[in-house]
């Protein structure tokens, strides 16, 4: 709250999204809030419409007497039918317009909700892999998951405050016309039990803090777990990941906890004080002013009603500050990435690859006291096996992945096939790879939407059975349970290490790849599982052209061509990952 471009921040960010309706949603709450401070205490002065002592503006109440002269300057007779109707019609307006903006409002935060979580993960992923690489997954995951909604929490407590305040402004004015002393008493009193409360607001910030940081643990708890889920049963650590997991938990019914407490104190006092306030009011009014009584039951309704907005206006300001960390949070991802279109990826450019790609000059460190490459230069040969070999810490992942465009060295000069590989020809040139990793991934689901993840190909089940012969993997898909529709969960307990590999390899080569990069692809494989993987790679190699990081010596009889790292780089002996 004391950082109020922050707030600016917060709005221009809902700005962004349909503003035109934002602007709208707020006059409605506003006029909301106006109009709801007349409706109860309007039908007095109506109904006193029907008192004929009350009919002159010298009667003692001056919005009896105004009713009277709009009535009478238009030739209106006055009777209680009449009153009712009005009275009526003023409610049902209220009320049709209570529900549209209801409707308006959750349409408006849901559609917020969904656009900007469109937004940050479309950043995300058009990232460059260096930041992503260096970046907590569970932060984003939060993030988009938990902190997103926050943000249209908060912004649905500003639009309540707003009304509130109108609510409560709308019920001071007409208390003032009645008696100008004891609505400022009340006014007093609800201002010193703001002063009193004031540490309750702030402590709301850190509660939410801590909140966040909990949930956090507690995604961290869960992940951790089901990514070590068969070392936890081996080791029969269960109870330790139990303790982790419960430890945030408790955490967060704490914080929850307090919260609850933090905002219901505030609401006892006010009730407490209100109660308070409005017996020496009424004491007072009637006692020694003697204000009239049918004057006194309008001034016990309006205080009656302004009172708990003095409530509500602290509630709503506790949970805007217990959401502030959520938004900067979800403003700070969404300065902190860039938006990149999509349309750079859609360039028709092919890139030829039928003679040989050189990499010349190559400059490259992660820690400049420390370089992987010093003027390195390598060729790497079209339709042929080129394997990467060197000892831990040579940078053979990171020559794969300047390669593969990941990374970039601004002195560096890649042709392929004589042709500069720029920046705008990268797009089509990722096109043209194949990626196969060590750890081969695979989704919760069918072995076809695993087989067909991220191509862009139109493959029939006729197409994508001859690649899985092409790799020996046919059978293997063949005898499960419903063929290539058999659902698979927790991939690597379904399938042995080789079996995971050859099937990760046949969702590379439906990419149809001109360029096949495996990154210790056989390093975790027995050696008759690495001898299926390594003679299916013999056969590909007149169809594509593979670059093999290993460091494995043995596999050295499949290369058509080695590249050793530990003789033609400084091969420093620092950690680094992914080198």
């Amino acid at each position: 709250m004391q950082d109020n471009r922050f707030i600016f921040r917060s709005f221009g960010l809902f700005f962004r999204f349909r503003p035109i309706r934002l602007i709208t949603l707020f006059l409605i709450s506003l006029f909301l809030g106006f109009c709801q401070g007349f409706t109860i205490v309007l039908l007095i002065p109506l109904l006193g419409l029907l008192d004929p002592a009350l009919q002159n503006s010298s009667s003692g109440n001056s919005l009896v007497a105004s009713l009277n002269l709009v009535f009478r300057d238009n030739g209106i007779g006055v009777n209680l039918g009449l009153i009712l109707i009005i009275y009526t019609l003023t409610l049902v307006f209220i009320a049709l317009l209570n529900y549209a903006q209801m409707l308006m409002q959750s349409s408006y935060q849901q559609g917020f909700s969904y656009n900007i979580r469109k937004l940050l993960f479309k950043k995300i992923i058009n990232s460059d892999w260096q930041y992503l690489n260096g970046k907590s997954k569970h932060n984003h995951i939060q993030v988009l998951t938990t902190e997103v909604p926050k943000m249209t929490t908060y912004y649905y407590y500003y639009l309540s405050l707003a009304g509130k305040v109108i609510f409560a402004l709308s019920h001071v004015i007409l208390a003032m016309t009645i008696s100008a002393k004891f609505t400022l008493f009340t006014i007093a009193a609800g201002s010193v039990v703001f002063f009193i409360l004031r540490k309750n607001i702030r402590r709301s910030s850190v509660l939410g803090s801590e909140t966040i940081t909990a949930s956090r643990k507690m995604l961290k708890s869960i992940d951790d777990f089901w990514v070590t889920v068969k070392i936890a049963k081996v080791h029969n650590s269960e109870k330790f990941y139990f303790r982790k997991f419960d430890e945030t938990n408790k955490k967060m019914l704490d914080n929850q906890t307090k919260l609850l407490k933090n905002r219901s104190l505030p609401q006892l006092l006010f009730s407490i004080a209100g109660v308070i306030s409005l017996i020496i009011v009424v004491y007072f009014a009637y006692e020694v002013v003697s204000i009239p009584l049918s004057t006194l039951i309008i001034l016990i309704l309006l205080f009656a009603r302004i009172f708990p907005q003095f409530s509500g206006i602290n509630a709503d300001l506790n949970m805007l500050v217990a959401n502030t960390k959520s938004v900067k949070m979800v403003i700070g991802m969404d300065r902190e990435l860039e938006d990149r279109p999509f349309d750079q990826c859609m360039s028709k450019e092919t890139i030829i690859y039928d003679n040989s790609l050189n990499i010349n000059n190559l400059n490259f460190a992660y820690n400049h006291e420390h370089p992987l490459f010093e003027n390195f230069s390598a060729s790497f040969p079209a339709r042929k096996i080129t394997g990467v070999i060197g000892k831990s810490g040579c940078g053979k992942t990171t020559l794969m992945d300047i390669i593969a465009g990941l990374l970039k060295s601004s002195d560096t000069t890649i042709t392929v096939d004589g042709n500069v590989l720029s920046a705008d020809k990268l797009p089509s040139w990722k096109r043209e790879i194949g990626y196969l990793p060590q750890d081969a991934f695979f989704i919760d689901g069918s072995i076809r939407e695993n087989l067909v993840w991220d191509s862009t190909q139109q493959l029939s089940d006729d197409q994508i059975f001859e690649i899985l012969k092409q790799i020996d993997a046919y059978n293997l898909v063949m005898s499960q349970k419903d063929g290539i529709d058999t659902y698979v969960a927790n991939y690597q307990y379904h399938f042995s290490g080789g079996e995971r590999q050859r099937l990760a390899l046949a969702r590379v080569l439906i990419r149809k790849p001109k360029l096949l990069l495996l990154d210790e692809a056989t390093s975790s494989l027995d050696s008759k599982s690495e001898a299926q993987i390594m003679d299916c790679l013999t056969r590909l190699k007149k169809d594509v052209t593979i670059i093999f990081v290993t460091h494995r010596t043995s596999l050295t009889p499949y290369f058509d061509k080695i590249v050793d790292l530990d003789t033609t780089t400084p091969c420093h002996s620092f950690l680094q990952v992914g080198v």
